[in-house]
């Protein structure tokens, strides 16, 4: 992870939450189930001020079946672009609320840390046991969902909540987008026509002949594209589990891959600069390129929005 570790203190209870930040994690079980199938160890936060800086909270957990022996890990990281040989020296909590009784689990960093271009990121390694967590008696998880937090002194009194929710997939609909003319195209990217998920702005991007010099010539490159940043202009994040495909017109089968990734206003636009080779694209026996046109979907699967309220 690459993350600095920090000494801490016994696990005291406290009655209020954190003063700078909190993670509400509905539908747990389902969240868990579907990070864990896509390969995803961390959850991190929407942005937050503390101190005059920006933070995120990150939540590591380690993927194993012994869940006795599979940790929870919680970390602080410095988001604000810092100068060469500027440090942020800040202490920190980490909270988890007992949501039987009400107060919450605090783990407390008891050295000043100092943040840096070089180390932007210190925690509290192996904070709880996902058996822990689990484990209904211990109050964590109530009625499917859970809430952390996390303190950062010195600090100003600037409080945001993030509330991490499950899409619900049947009111998304696959995008189609037909390209006509395929062989008529330029280099240059090509946009499709915008379109709305869960009132998330996207578009696709291809570029018929490769977007970048390594697959110039070789291989279509698509890219899946936020439109609208605006969205996340307070630090809003959203999960997407999609599928990309190319249609076989012949046989009704398709070219297709699976893609997981985190989008925010700093990351935009993600995908395949070698999504398929150009060869393969034009074998007319491949059915992808009938009448010259070619056919793409995506195809949601899942989505995760953690946003500020």
């Amino acid at each position: 992870m690459g993350s600095g570790s920090s000494k801490e203190s016994s696990k005291p209870m406290k009655e209020h939450g954190p003063l700078h930040y909190t993670l509400k994690v509905e539908s747990f079980s389902s969240i868990r189930s579907l990070l864990n199938a896509s390969g995803e160890d961390c959850i991190t936060s929407s942005e937050f001020s503390a101190g005059g800086c920006k933070w995120v909270l990150k939540i590591h957990w380690e993927l194993k079946d012994d869940k006795d022996n599979a940790y929870i890990s919680f970390y602080l990281k410095l988001i604000d672009k810092l100068q060469p040989g500027e440090i942020v020296t800040a202490m920190f909590r980490f909270y988890v609320q007992n949501r039987i009784q009400g107060n919450y689990v605090v783990v407390q960093d008891v050295i000043g840390r100092q943040f840096s271009i070089d180390k932007s990121e210190w925690g509290i390694p192996r904070m709880l046991t996902v058996s822990e967590v689990l484990d209904t008696s211990n109050g964590y998880i109530l009625d499917d969902c859970c809430v952390v937090g996390v303190e950062v002194f010195p600090a100003k009194r600037e409080h945001k909540t993030g509330v991490l929710t499950v899409v619900r997939m049947r009111s998304v609909r696959p995008y189609t987008w037909k390209v006509a003319n395929f062989s008529g195209l330029s280099d240059a990217e090509l946009p499709s026509p915008v379109y709305t998920t869960d009132g998330i702005s996207w578009r696709l991007a291809v570029y018929p002949k490769g977007d970048i010099s390594q697959v110039k010539g070789e291989s279509l490159s698509i890219f899946f594209q936020l439109e609208d940043r605006s969205v996340f202009a307070s630090g809003n994040r959203v999960f997407i589990k999609y599928k990309i495909s190319i249609k076989d017109q012949l046989r009704n089968n398709s070219y297709h891959t699976s893609v997981s990734h985190w989008f925010d206003a700093n990351i935009t636009s993600w995908g395949h600069s070698a999504f398929i080779p150009l060869s393969r694209l034009k074998n007319r026996s491949n059915g992808y390129l009938e009448n010259d046109e070619l056919i793409i979907k995506v195809t949601f699967e899942a989505m995760l929005r953690i946003t500020n309220v």
